[in-house]
């Protein structure tokens, strides 16, 4: 019985012994035992020999079937060699029964079940934490998949890590020592896969669904977001912090960029094929190979960091300049944030253009008339893709003559943005933790056309390191935000230059006397009239011009132009130094940012030290992918400070342009329609013989229920950006304590308070332009 006992042990059934607690041992040898020494050899076979067999079926079939190369690690680990010992300690019991040791047999050669119990004494415990521990990876990844989606599950690198970790802190000291050699074993196949993306820049061969990196999910149909990756957050091991996980990403990317997309014959291709290269490689293996286990997270992120500094300063450095970096940045901010205000007028006017075009073109066709001849218009791709060469046309026309050199920028900028229809398929899905850029509002692409469009920016290699395709999507909500403020604002302008409506053109002494006839045939009071109905509509355009005009100077000059300033000052500190204006309120929409253009880095002859840190160092910490963090620091406050998060702000907005589109067409239709009122009133002044002045009272109606939606708006908007500034100034001492500059960090200028805005626009308010009786001769006309 002690053979059958020993062989049960080890793994192999028998037929005499039972496979759980509850049933009884074979009747045959049952008879023959005690009611406690049936106990004991239920107890050995189901929690010594079952444990044992089901851990070796189950193992064995995570090694050859599961998909993550961690797991299969620690699986095998778990067969060769902590299954071993508890084989080892079988023979060794074994042995000292054959040699008839005195701690198991006892007299008479007798080997009580007892001493069989106490020599596998902790076994039982260890037995049942790596059951648990291998039927949960099986289960998990038969369930599950290797996706992630179960958050709890171990079946992923990141989940067996996590929990081999957290085991170490159990309290059980043989649990602790197979928990820190199980972690050795999947840290050490985790970093295998590591070494390929951080030294070469491959994902990796074997596993690569376990992998923390993989391609992005692509819609598009164009090649130029082949070699696109990100993170996914549900993978990333708990040893890697986020910034850690992001220069990981970016570190592999540059290796794949070098391996894949640098020209054949280039400087890339023998780049990678030199001994410097192998040199930067053994290096950075060395790097790795100077970890403990279990890896700390502080020293994994300080490895990482050597890592990227050494790969940025012998490489990257060389390969992406900072000159170019700033190049890019100030077309951004030329052209997407509007800071040369010449070309969203030029964009503007030109799209007008062709509005109005195709405008006259489907009322010929269908004989309608006013506003609702817009529900024909269906603008085609060739039509918006014509409106940038009337732009850049009409901005080189601005050049003076004497300008050999032309304007460089203006050139770039033909060169690398293009107007097209907005795609449905067109954005690139990344995960960005904590930043939400994805929850962004494009409801404002559809007004510059009556088709959604966006300005989209070409990045040409190798620039794609440093701007990826989310951030110019980014750039281009915030360019079509900004634009339809400044659309809006134009177009109230423009009603201004409509006097007929505005004021009464009174016949003046030196007229002849047919004119004062007319004035005095009764011309004067219906005329005077018609100016009363239209008072108040004239008081709601001075407003809600008042209002785009200030919420447009507040987001050029106290939010964008102070926040490229701070950036400025970080990329470059002593051409920051130089050009950084006396006080902020002296800034304004009429200079805009461009004397504070980003100058390429120029290397002083002897370091000089800038807020304690030398020019030297900060040549170091200013690599490539320091400066990609800081510019998405830099487009999540900006996104911030515009109020881009704001939903219920970006909603009313949006009502509000809508309704200030249908008062001006409603404006400029009663300006026609009044004109043939008036040329029909000349030439029969008995009677009239069309419907002109039923359409124009018609208009008027209309005329004041668009006035009262855009009260309403007026009013809803300045309330909420009451209750954003009220928000942030209750939390504005926390925010201040958030973040803090550490090592060189960049930090984005935050534009908390909106006291400043808020202080001007409540002269917009219904409530307030009545209480103060806002006289009409103010907006230029008279009764």
């Amino acid at each position: 019985m002690i053979h059958e006992l020993l062989l049960s042990l080890s793994g192999h059934p028998s037929p005499l012994l039972p496979e759980s607690e509850e049933k009884a041992p074979d009747p045959a040898i049952n008879g023959h035992l005690s009611p406690a020494e049936s106990a004991l050899l239920r107890s050995l076979s189901h929690n010594l020999g079952q444990k044992h067999r089901s851990i070796t079926t189950e193992a064995s079939d995570v090694v050859a079937n599961h998909p993550s190369t961690v797991c299969r690690a620690v699986c095998a680990s778990i067969l060769s060699k902590h299954l071993a010992r508890f084989q080892q300690k079988i023979l060794e019991v074994e042995k000292s029964i054959l040699d008839e040791d005195s701690s198991i047999v006892g007299a008479y050669n007798i080997v009580p079940l007892s001493s069989i119990v106490g020599a596998f004494d902790g076994w039982e415990r260890r037995l049942a934490w790596l059951l648990k521990l291998v039927s949960s990876i099986r289960m998990d990844a038969s369930a599950g998949g290797t996706e992630g989606s179960n958050a709890q599950g171990i079946y992923t690198s990141s989940g067996i890590i996590g929990y081999l970790r957290d085991a170490t802190h159990t309290g059980y000291p043989d649990i602790e020592e197979i928990a820190l050699d199980l972690v050795k074993v999947a840290e050490t196949a985790w970093l295998k896969q590591l070494v390929s993306w951080l030294l070469y820049g491959k994902l990796p061969s074997i596993g690569a669904v376990d992998f923390f990196i993989s391609r992005a999910t692509q819609e598009s149909e164009d090649n130029e977001t082949k070699d696109a990756f990100v993170v996914r957050s549900e993978l990333v091991p708990p040893l890697v912090e986020p910034d850690t996980a992001k220069s990981i990403l970016f570190i592999g990317k540059s290796l794949s960029y070098l391996r894949t997309r640098w020209t054949p014959g280039g400087e890339g291709n023998d780049l990678d094929n030199s001994l410097a290269m192998l040199e930067i490689q053994n290096r950075h293996l060395s790097q790795l190979s100077l970890l403990a286990f279990p890896i700390s997270a502080s020293r994994f992120t300080t490895s990482i960091r050597s890592i990227r500094l050494s790969l940025s300063k012998n490489v990257l450095q060389k390969l992406l300049p900072l000159p170019q970096v700033l190049d890019m940045l100030r077309l951004l901010k030329d052209f997407f944030l509007l800071e040369r205000g010449e070309f969203a007028l030029a964009l503007i006017s030109a799209a007008d253009e062709c509005l109005a075009k195709k405008q006259k073109n489907a009322m010929d066709k269908s004989k309608s008339k006013g506003p609702e001849s817009l529900k024909h218009i269906m603008i085609k791709e060739g039509e918006v893709s014509s409106i940038l060469p009337r732009v850049w046309s009409t901005m080189a026309s601005f050049q003076t003559l004497g300008d050999e050199d032309g304007d460089q920028d203006l050139d770039l900028a033909r060169e690398l943005i293009q107007l097209s229809l907005e795609s449905k398929a067109r954005h690139l899905k990344t995960s960005r933790e904590g930043q939400g850029l994805s929850n962004l509002p494009d409801k404002f692409q559809d007004l510059l056309l009556p088709t959604a469009t966006v300005l989209t920016l070409r990045v040409e290699p190798p620039l794609e390191l440093f701007l990826s395709f989310t951030e110019v999507d980014v750039y281009a909500r915030i360019h079509a935000y900004l634009l339809a403020i400044r659309r809006a604002h134009l177009h109230l302008s423009k009603l201004m230059t409509l006097s007929a409506l505005r004021r009464d053109s009174r016949p003046s002494p030196g007229s002849s006397a047919s004119e004062r006839f007319q004035a005095q045939g009764g011309q004067t009071h219906w005329k005077s009239e018609r100016f009363k109905k239209l008072r108040a509509v004239w008081a709601t355009v001075g407003s809600a011009t008042f209002l785009l005009a200030e919420l447009g100077a507040y987001f050029q000059s106290e939010v964008i132009q102070s926040s490229w300033v701070e950036l400025q000052a970080w990329l470059d500190p002593a051409a920051a130094t130089s050009s950084r204006p006396q006080s902020q309120e002296d800034k304004g929409l009429s200079t805009g940012l461009r004397e504070f253009e980003l100058a390429p880095q120029k290397q002083p002859a002897e370091a000089t030290p800038v807020h304690g840190v030398t020019m030297q160092s900060q040549e170091v910490l200013r690599d490539p992918e320091r400066l990609m963090m800081a510019h998405q620091d830099f487009l999540d406050s900006l996104c911030q400070s515009l109020l881009l998060d704001k939903g219920s702000f970006t909603d009313r907005l949006r009502a509000l342009m809508a309704d200030v589109d249908h008062l001006c067409a409603l404006m400029n239709r009663l300006h026609i329609i009044q004109q043939s009122v008036d040329l029909e009133k000349q030439l029969h002044p008995t009677g009239t013989f069309f419907n002109s002045g039923l359409e124009e009272a018609r208009l008027v109606d209309d005329l004041a229920s668009a006035r009262r939606k855009i009260d309403a708006c007026l009013t809803t908007l300045v309330g909420l950006l009451r209750d954003i500034d009220a928000t942030r100034a209750a939390g504005s001492s926390a925010y201040s304590l958030k973040r803090r500059k550490v090592d060189d960090e960049f930090v984005p200028k935050m534009s908390n308070r909106l006291d400043r805005l808020l202080l001007k626009l409540d002269y917009t308010s219904p409530q307030t332009r009545a209480s103060q009786s806002i006289d009409a001769d103010a907006f230029g006309w008279s009764e």
